[in-house]
């Protein structure tokens, strides 16, 4: 078929016409007269043209006649280069097309080659299986008639040995019988005393493990007396915070009063300034205005002045009065200034106040709930406690039931053991017995070599059957020694169990209660800081009170006289509180950043949910918002002194400092303690370093599978930005 294939591609390569055909680069005479013709015509046909114009026209046509020649010559250049690279091309799809077939036919032939190969192998060994099972067939029905004969055989020689057997056994039987019962008599006397050793050896060992199970329970009760001792101590700790807690309430309500009276007297003496002010002004004016009047009368009186001269003191006396006015104007304006500057400061000295009163009640409540927490926290330890020393209580109990029921197991395993083993040797004993007389018998009687050759068969089972005893024994032997080994180990196991959970309990108290204690020291210093935060602020509210009632004594005593003295004396005494404010808000400041360390600190230890957090801080603003007046005029609002600013920069960078250090602790606490603790501080971290939600589940999902034992890798989702970069947190 290829061979007829190739033929047939070779034929209409040959026999394929050619597409292009050469056509001659020069243009005959001919076609140059007819086309010169043509143009004749046309050039006789116009009758306009003259003969200046026909040399021009035929240069013209000449040009575009070799134009169209190039351009012919050209194209036929391009034919003739595709045709030969289309026969190049068709030439080489033969060429390859008769290779592909060549390949294609060596590979058919030499399959098959390969498949008459195998054929020819498998016919062989069909023809070898068929030898091997006509022989097989063959055998197996000479093994059956050998067999047969053999039955025949082995029935007769049976048939004899039982008719021996019988002989003997009616002989035998009597002795035996005496011998099994001495034998029985004797073993069961080893047998009650080696029960009797192991009963006492059990015995003295309940002993021991009662007596340190006594001694044990014993030592947990004291642990468990000197906890709850220790936790009626806690409660008490705890009912006398919470009793200083509510002390600290009550003075927190009284110095909100306070705060309230004062702002109203404020108010009233802000209203007695302006009146009296306006007053003061209103007399001062008067009295300049008839001083005046009364200079310019009494100068008419006394001199007699013409027209011209009465007009220029008028004049004059005019421009003095202008000027005069000028000068009221502009120190109207300074005091307006100064009161609305001191008002100003005043005003946000009392919003500071209230702000620091309103975060000190803030602080109160996270108390309160940090107490409660507390309690809460030693209400369900307690009840864990009792939960882990009822199920240490089962846990010993099954323990015991345990090793009883190994101890019955291991027993009546070994009494099965022996009574095998005794079975077993009565066999032997019998199967020796029985092969000596048959022996004995034979040689007497002179079997056949038969007989001969089939006595030898109860040799082999004795022997086989001394090797099976001797087995016995030494299973019996293992499994003695690893009864005994089963034994020590679940006493040893049992002892160390409970040592072990002991001392863990002791270590998890000892534990619980320093930290406790820590807790309640750290709280009792908290409250004695606020305490004498609140001691400091009462003593600045009665300064106040008192700087705020020395005006109006100075306004009662002068009985509404003011003077250029009293306004200087007003200014120092608002430059000296507008002083105090600034310390005492640089004072708040730094208290305000340790009392944020403190609510982090609590906030870590008492493990609080994040919520209590977002709750306290939009409760925060809006305590601001309720506090805080409404913002003044800027051009009633003064500008910031250069000490307030200084105060400001150090008061940060300290802040900065104390919580670079916090920020330190925790993440040192957080590489160096466990997967649990750990777990318990993902929180600090995440808001130490402005973490997202989800690199903190991310956090949260590693440190679960790092504690789990089948736990899938969880896989990061999409690219953790840096934290660093991002906006700086709240520090303040």
């Amino acid at each position: 078929m290829f061979a007829k294939l190739k033929k047939k591609l070779a034929e209409e390569a040959a026999t394929a016409p050619r597409s292009g055909v050469r056509i001659p680069r020069t243009i005959s005479k001919e076609s140059i007269t007819s086309v010169g013709a043509d143009s004749g015509d046309d050039f006789a046909s116009d009758g306009s043209s003259s003969r200046d114009d026909l040399p021009t026209q035929l240069l013209r046509r000449n040009d575009q006649i070799r134009k169209l020649e190039a351009k012919l010559s050209a194209s036929i250049k391009k034919l003739q280069d595709q045709n030969e690279s289309h026969q190049a091309s068709r030439a080489k799809m033969a060429d390859g097309m008769a290779l592909a077939l060549e390949k294609k036919d060596q590979e058919w032939m030499e399959k098959v080659t390969d498949v008459e190969k195998e054929k020819a192998s498998l016919s062989a060994r069909v023809e070898d299986m068929m030898a091997q099972s006509l022989a097989l067939f063959q055998k197996r029905d000479d093994l059956d008639e050998l067999e047969g004969f053999q039955q025949q055989e082995m029935a007769k020689v049976k048939h004899m040995l039982l008719k021996e057997e019988e002989q003997l056994s009616q002989r035998d039987l009597e002795l035996q019988q005496k011998e099994a019962e001495i034998q029985s008599a004797k073993q069961g006397l080893l047998e009650a005393q080696g029960k009797l050793q192991t009963l006492e050896q059990q015995h003295e060992e309940s002993c021991s493990l009662n007596s340190e199970l006594e001694i044990e329970r014993e030592e947990l009760l004291l642990l468990r007396e000197e906890a709850e001792q220790k936790i009626n101590e806690l409660q008490s700790v705890v009912q006398q915070v919470s009793e200083d807690f509510q002390k600290s309430q009550s003075m927190v309500l009284t110095l909100e009063k306070s705060l309230k009276e004062l702002r109203t007297e404020h108010d009233a003496l802000k209203l007695q300034q302006q009146k009296a002010a306006v007053t003061e002004v209103d007399k001062e004016r008067s009295l300049l205005d008839l001083q005046k009047k009364v200079a310019s009368l009494e100068r008419r009186l006394q001199g007699n002045l013409s027209q011209d001269e009465h007009l220029q003191e008028l004049l004059q006396e005019k421009s003095s009065l202008e000027k005069s006015l000028e000068e009221t104007r502009a120190e109207l304006l300074e005091v307006r200034t100064n009161h609305a500057d001191t008002v100003s400061s005043l005003e946000t000295q009392v919003s500071r106040m209230s702000c620091s009163i309103t975060e000190l009640q803030t602080l109160l409540r996270h108390k309160d709930d940090s107490s409660r927490a507390y309690k809460e926290r030693t209400d369900t330890q307690q009840a864990e406690w009792s939960a882990e020393k009822a199920f240490l209580d089962q846990q010993v109990c099954l323990l015991e039931q345990q090793s009883q029921e190994k101890a019955r197991r291991m027993e009546e395993s070994i009494t099965s053991l022996q009574t095998e083993r005794q079975r077993l040797h009565g066999r032997l004993v019998l199967n020796i017995e029985f092969s000596q007389i048959t022996v004995c018998f034979r040689m007497e009687s002179g079997v056949l070599p038969v007989l001969l050759s089939w006595s030898w068969f109860p040799q082999v089972e004795l022997k086989s059957r001394q090797t099976v005893s001797t087995e016995i024994a030494k299973a019996l032997e293992d499994s003695r020694r690893q009864k005994e080994e089963l034994q020590t180990r679940c006493r040893q196991a049992s002892l160390v169990q409970l040592q072990e959970k002991g001392e863990q309990m002791e270590l998890d108290k000892e534990s619980q209660l320093s930290r406790l204690r820590e807790e309640l020291l750290s709280q009792t210093q908290q409250l004695d800081s606020c305490q004498a935060r609140i001691s400091y602020l009462e003593v600045e509210v009665e300064t106040l009170t008192e700087q705020l009632h020395t005006p109006e004594v100075c306004e009662e005593d002068q009985n509404g006289s003011v003077t250029v003295d009293d306004l200087d004396h007003i200014q120092k005494v608002n430059r000296e509180l507008e002083q105090q404010l600034s310390d005492k808000n640089r004072i708040i400041k730094q208290l305000q950043q340790r009392l944020a360390e403190l609510k982090r600190t609590l906030q870590k230890e008492l493990k609080l949910k994040p919520e209590s957090e977002a709750e306290g801080k939009e409760k925060f603003p809006e305590n601001r918002e309720r506090v805080f007046p409404d913002p003044l005029p800027a051009s009633t609002m003064g500008p910031p002194t250069s000490n307030t600013l200084v105060t400001n920069t150090s008061d940060l960078n300290d802040s900065r400092e104390i919580n670079f250090e916090y920020l330190k602790h925790v993440v040192l606490k957080f590489m160096s303690s466990r997967e649990a603790e750990a777990f318990q501080l993902i929180r600090a971290v995440s808001v130490l370093l402005n973490f997202t939600r989800e690199e903190e589940d991310m956090l949260k999902q590693t440190l679960e599978y790092k504690m789990s034992w089948f736990g899938s890798k969880p896989s990061p989702k999409g690219t953790i930005r840096p934290s660093v970069s991002g906006t700086s947190p709240q520090w303040s």
